[in-house]
Order: C-alpha cells, then sequence, then structure tokens
C-alpha cells in the first residue's frame, strides 16, 4: 500500500469527499457543493490515488462506497469540524454568520417546530440554512458518521460520544374518529381493533417507540404508511385507531380525537441530540438553545 500523501488533502477536497459519502450520488454532490461533477469526479480521482483505494465504486446505475470510504467518514468530519472551529469567531453573532445545518427528524418534530423557528429567524433576519432529512428509528448513530449535525428522536441511539437533551415528554395515546367509534377501553378491545402503523422501513416501525408493548398480542396494522402526516386520511371516516406519541395532538394528528391507552404505559421522551464534537461550536449551541426554547414555547413547559 503506498504511503499516503496528507499534504494532497485540503479542506475542498475532504469535504467533497464527505459529501459524496452522504450522497452516495456525485450528481447529487455536485449540486449541494455548487459544483461541477466533473470537479467532484476529479477530486475523487485524486483521494484515490491519495488513500490507494477506490473509495466509490458504481453499482448499477448508482455508486457504493468501499469499507475504506466509510471506515474514513467519522475521522474526515472531526478534520473539518476542527478546520471550521479555527475560522470560529470569538465574539458568535447569529445576525452575522451563515448558519448550515442538516437535522435528521421524521415528520411530526418537524412540523411542530421549524415552521415557528424559521418565521422568528426570518423575522431577526438570521441567515439560517437548514436541510432536513428522514431520521427513521436510528439504531446506529450517523451523527459519528457527520451524516447529519442534530438529530431529534424518541429512540436514541446509545453511542458514548452522543449528547442529548429532552425536548418533551408525553404519553402514547390513541387517535380516532369519535364520529366513528369510541376508543378503546379494554386491553381486548385494543387488540381487536384495526390499527395503522406508521413504518420507516420493513423493519422499523413507531410502534418501536412503545417497549412495553407486546405487538405479538395484536393483530398486524391493515395499513401502514410512511409517514405521520399520511395518518389522518386513514383514520378519518373508519373505526381505525393510530398508537402515537400524545403531543402530535397539537401538530400532525391534531384533527383526530386521542384517548388514553387502556393498559399501563411509560412515558416517552422526545430527544435532541449531537455529536460531542459539536458540543463547544457557538452555531451550534445557538440553534439548540433555539430548539430547546421553541418546543418549550409551543407545549408550554
Amino acid at each position: 500500500m503506498s504511503k499516503i500523501d496528507y499534504l494532497g488533502l485540503d479542506g475542498n477536497t475532504l469535504r467533497t469527499f464527505l459529501t459524496v459519502l452522504e450522497e452516495t450520488s456525485v450528481s447529487k454532490a455536485a449540486a449541494r457543493l455548487g459544483v461541477s461533477q466533473s470537479a467532484v469526479s476529479h477530486t475523487l480521482d485524486k483521494l484515490r490515488v491519495i488513500f490507494d483505494d477506490p473509495l466509490f465504486v458504481r453499482i448499477g446505475r448508482g455508486i457504493e462506497s468501499t469499507a475504506r470510504a466509510r471506515e474514513l467518514g467519522e475521522p474526515v468530519g472531526a478534520i473539518l469540524d476542527d478546520l471550521k472551529s479555527l475560522s470560529t469567531p470569538q465574539d458568535f453573532d447569529p445576525n452575522v454568520e451563515p448558519m448550515e445545518f442538516t437535522i435528521a427528524c421524521n415528520d411530526f418534530p418537524l412540523q411542530l417546530i421549524f415552521p415557528k423557528l424559521l418565521k422568528e429567524m426570518d423575522e431577526d433576519g438570521v441567515k439560517l440554512q437548514l436541510r432536513f432529512i428522514p431520521s427513521g428509528i436510528p439504531r446506529v448513530s450517523v451523527l459519528s458518521a457527520a451524516r447529519y449535525r442534530m438529530l431529534i428522536t424518541p429512540t436514541p441511539p446509545v453511542d458514548s460520544d452522543l449528547e442529548k437533551v429532552t425536548l418533551l415528554r408525553a404519553k402514547m395515546e390513541v387517535f380516532y374518529d369519535s364520529t366513528i367509534r369510541k376508543p378503546p377501553k379494554t386491553w381486548k378491545d385494543y387488540a381487536e381493533s384495526r390499527h395503522v402503523d406508521v413504518r420507516f422501513s420493513d423493519t422499523e416501525s413507531s410502534f418501536m417507540a412503545l417497549p412495553s408493548l407486546d405487538t405479538k398480542r395484536l393483530d398486524p396494522p391493515t395499513i401502514s404508511v410512511p409517514n405521520f402526516a399520511s395518518l389522518p386520511p386513514m383514520i378519518r371516516g373508519t373505526d381505525r385507531i393510530t398508537t402515537q406519541l400524545g403531543a402530535m395532538k397539537m401538530g400532525l394528528l391534531g384533527d383526530l380525537d386521542v384517548a388514553p391507552l387502556p393498559f399501563k404505559s411509560d412515558t416517552v421522551s422526545l430527544f435532541l441530540m449531537w455529536h460531542r464534537r459539536e458540543d463547544d461550536d457557538p452555531a451550534h449551541q445557538w440553534l439548540r438553545q433555539k430548539i430547546v426554547a421553541t418546543v418549550k414555547s409551543i407545549v408550554g413547559k
């Protein structure tokens, strides 16, 4: 294996690599970086020589990262964070500093928090650029690989490198249409109801936010949808029910009726999470504080 020519690496080169790793697409990476696809391809050719590895290989019409490329993701992200910290002014001013964040969350926190937060930022003249990606059920922390800079989830991955703060606590509750049916009053009523579930993938379900629920005792959901916004049309005018965080009554499920579960269940928390390397970044700190304050203003706690 050839010796790595570290002098051939620079911030723009590393950022291009990391963007391709995150997007798994040269064209999408080029669009995100605002450069041509040929410029991205040229940079990748340079990196392949430096690291003596293909880094990305073509699979059908797309590309797939090699094990070496995935291994490089975290240290490259850390280097870029260190470079950024060198140019960060001591006196941070959100009205002066342009900020760009990728945040992973599902559509409930996206709809609940960010319209209000962004409206306030616009009124204050803050230059804030946000990119949202779906989080699903994050089993493995891709925060470590710089896939995104913040994560909002009720099912936090276990990782000693992650920090978190609780945004809200709420019970899981039953959402239904009271013009059609009454809420289930017993476990038998609940188990025999027609359920609508949110499935983020073949193995990830919103039921995972309710660990005390033995889903094996339930019939499979009659309908599964890909996001929470799709639930109301599947519930209204039917006897179907869905079990979701009660706080969704303040947002996406606001026009459905809600009732407590007919059995004991634990309170579920919604967390804001980030990698500890971001802990002292002033822009990151500022946005975290804004998110927490926005949630507090909405839920009143």
